[in-house]
């Protein structure tokens, strides 16, 4: 067995997951587990909206943290590597490495620990290796995936546009590559996969290398992405319009990559983040140029052949002759439109049709069996108890609040707001119970650290004991028949409505945290059922602010009760208000812009941005156009404005960043108030949002400009805010008593509500 140097160089691998076979999903992660080199976090996308239940299974007990990403909706495999990378480079250190993980392929234990080795060896931005083909029972086809489909090992940019021999899942590489790779080239019109352009971005940085041993099983079978490719996987007939078109398609993919990845490697260098080996650059040469002919592909494609390589030589060759071709079409038209604007019609014309059409898989006899697909992969598990419950008569009665999570690095603003709660709940002498729904515990200790510590932030000395209990990773909750149940997400509500009937517990009814109307988070399905289903059930809700509660009565979902547990948002708006404003030279406008959140509606904000700079005179040096919130690729406007995206904010740096924003713009299809808007206007800051339902921010202050949400309308409320001058010091005081009551005094009120014989609450229906 080889001796491997152990640095503990922290490892973040990323998983994307669509619909995992159980079995196959578990032995890979049974396969992570076992690494020689062990990892430090684990990213898990799920594309598929269903299977966070199974992951959060099988991920814990690793001794990696475990970060979950889930999409708002379905998402494709290039999209979730995207999303995956983004939260790695978030969580990892600097040093960090990141590799890539797909769901059904088994690791060779030492796959991460040889990878490590030869990286820091060789000094390179990227590692990968050779793998071995195995079919959907792990019976090996091939022992050598490059022997098979014949690879080019290659770390020349040029080489890797004409046939990519990196696969994602064998990779390892620097968190300065996957920075500079991020955002990925759009696939809007062109189709190619995320490991080849990460491959040209390291090829370009420090390098590549490669490890001539297989240490991955690359599983095939009729659910793959990308299979293996074979010597059948030809091109079609020569000379065919099919034929045609497949080169076409194949010379436009290799000409957008490589100009954007010129275009990538020039942003890094001019921001001063990295550095390119220009030599390598260079080479990019034949598919910049504007008016080429085709003459280096050509001689290219001797070049290959000289060396043996046939394929190549042909596929460079083609390269060359739908060069000459895109160029005749030109001459053709120039005389009627340009040179220029002709290339620009062809290329157009070449993109369309560039997809195409996936690799196929090998056929084999295991292959070939038809794919059955698990009752269990399309159950959503986040709605089914995991652990056994007993009732013990001599328990004293306690209050148990579901929580999807409680790792310190999940908690977010509504378990923020439901610990705080439970916290409350204990200062007026309840035991409490944290029950962790979702995600396991990472540490108790750092967990149990991290509520005390805001219990203490109230301003109190001792904190009373409380519990946690991890409903991922224990078998057995025990109950008294006096406990209450607290839920905090619709899916919880279920797991509270099942834990009370088998329990039989004396209160038939629980309490159900609502801080938003949770079905809207999601297209029309399943999921979207599932949240709504969760307000047919027994409970007495708790609203955060009195606009939802108001929103779920007009609904029918809850009658007027004999008690109203409705609190104002958690904001000190007094810490905003006192900010100082920040000088500077030229005016700030801020959006808050999160282009996976649907609800937050970005593509709404941008046009209604997009707009108002149409129809401003205002140049570019005299505003600065700043998104906040998710980190996305910036966006060219009207009248050479750009949209430039900062992403998160850091807690600690946000308040003097708002005390800097002069007109915020904050839209969210939602009857809740979400935060930012009430913040910039706290800070000083002119804030255009949008009118939802019964939910009109105007109302708590004349620097709040609610609009219906039309481009349009966004427009002409942005020329107001912009035009208009800044809020005095008594606008930027903003009564929160209109959305609910101070949170303490709800729990307290809670807290004598669940000392009492429980008296149901009326329900609408």
């Amino acid at each position: 067995m080889h001796e491997f140097r152990d640095t503990q160089r922290p490892v973040t691998i990323v998983l994307a997951v669509f619909r995992p076979d159980q079995s196959q999903l578990t032995a890979q992660i049974q396969s992570l587990r076992a690494q020689h080199h062990p990892i430090s976090n684990l990213v898990v996308v799920i594309a598929d909206l269903l299977s966070a239940g199974m992951v959060r299974e099988d991920t814990h007990g690793g001794g990696w943290t475990v970060d979950i990403v889930i999409p708002d909706v379905e998402t494709s495999s290039f999209k979730s590597f995207e999303l995956g990378l983004q939260r790695a480079i978030e969580v990892s250190p600097e040093t960090a490495l990141i590799g890539l993980c797909d769901q059904d392929d088994i690791w060779h234990v030492n796959k991460i620990a040889e990878s490590v080795q030869r990286l820091e060896a060789s000094d390179v931005s990227l590692v990968h290796s050779d793998a071995r083909v195995v079919d959907a029972n792990g019976k090996e086809i091939v022992a050598s995936l490059f022997k098979m489909e014949r690879r080019l090992v290659s770390s020349d940019p040029r080489a890797l546009l004409l046939r990519n021999c990196v696969t994602g899942m064998t990779t390892l590489f620097t968190r300065e590559t996957a920075a500079a790779s991020l955002p990925f080239p759009s696939q809007s019109a062109l189709f190619f996969h995320h490991d080849l352009w990460l491959a040209l971005v390291a090829s370009v940085l420090r390098g590549i290398s490669f490890i001539n041993t297989p240490l991955v099983d690359y599983r095939q079978h009729c659910g793959n992405v990308v299979g293996a490719v074979t010597a059948r996987d030809r091109p079609p007939r020569v000379f065919s319009k099919a034929w045609a078109a497949h080169w076409t398609g194949t010379y436009s993919v290799a000409t957008y990559l490589a100009k954007s990845l010129y275009l990538r490697i020039q942003e890094i260098t001019e921001a001063g983040t990295g550095a390119a080996d220009g030599s390598k650059v260079g080479r990019l040469s034949p598919y910049l140029t504007r008016r080429g002919l085709g003459g280096r592909f050509v001689s290219d494609g001797a070049a290959w052949l000289a060396r043996g390589r046939a394929t190549f030589a042909c596929q460079s060759a083609m390269f060359g002759v739908v060069q000459m071709a895109r160029m005749a079409w030109a001459v053709d038209k120039c005389l009627r439109s340009g040179t220029l604007a002709s290339l620009a019609t062809f290329d157009a014309k070449a993109f369309a049709i560039a997809p195409g059409a996936q690799p196929g898989h090998v056929e084999t006899a295991g292959s070939r069996e038809p794919e059955i697909w698990r009752a269990s992969s399309f159950q959503d598990r986040r709605t089914a108890r995991r652990f056994d419950i007993k009732v013990d008569p001599f328990l004293g009665g306690r209050i148990l609040i579901l929580i999807p999570s409680l790792n310190p690095s999940e908690v977010f603003a509504g378990i923020a707001t439901a610990i705080d709660i439970g916290l409350g709940l204990a200062r007026h002498g309840h035991r409490i119970v944290f029950v962790a729904t979702d995600l396991p515990i990472a540490s108790h200790e750092r967990s149990h650290a991290f509520i005390r510590a805001r219990f203490g932030a109230g301003g109190n000395s001792q904190c009373p004991d409380f519990e946690m209990f991890c409903g991922v990773t224990n078998d057995m909750l025990v109950l008294s028949a006096h406990d209450r149940l607290i839920a905090t997400a619709w899916w919880s509500a279920h797991v509270a409505d099942g834990v009370i009937r088998d329990a039989d517990l004396d209160n038939p009814q629980f309490y159900y945290l609502v801080q938003d109307f949770e079905p809207g988070f999601y297209p029309w399905g399943g999921e979207y059922t599932g949240a709504l289903a969760s307000y047919d059930l027994d409970f007495v809700p708790i609203f955060n602010t009195s606009l939802l509660r108001d929103y779920f009565r007009g609904l029918g979902h809850v009658a007027p009760g004999l008690v109203d547990f409705t609190f104002q948002p958690s904001i000190d708006i007094a810490r905003y208000a006192a900010l100082t404003r920040a000088e500077k030279k030229v005016r700030r406008m801020v959006i808050y812009g999160r282009p996976e959140v649907s609800r937050n509606l970005f593509p709404l904000a941008v046009e209604g941005l997009d707009r108002f700079l149409n129809s401003a005179s205002i140049a570019p040096h005299e505003i600065e156009v700043l998104s906040v919130g998710l980190k996305h690729p910036d966006v060219s406007l009207n009248n050479g404005h750009r949209l430039r995206s900062l992403g998160k904010i850091p807690w600690d740096d946000y308040p003097d960043f708002l005390s800097s924003v002069d007109v915020g713009l904050s839209l969210m299809a939602s009857p809740h108030p979400s935060h930012p808007p009430l913040e910039m206007a706290a800070a000083g800051a002119r804030v255009v949002t949008n009118l939802f339902a019964n939910k009109d921010l105007g109302a708590l202050g004349p620097q709040i400009l609610s609009v219906s949400p039309t481009a349009k309308n966004i427009a002409r409320a942005l020329t107001r805010a912009w035009t208009a001058p800044a809020p005095s010091a008594d606008e930027r005081h903003i009564d929160l008593s209109a959305l609910g009551r101070p949170l303490g005094d709800v729990v307290a009120d809670l807290s004598v509500h669940l000392s009492q014989t429980p008296i149901p609450i009326a329900k609408a229906g």
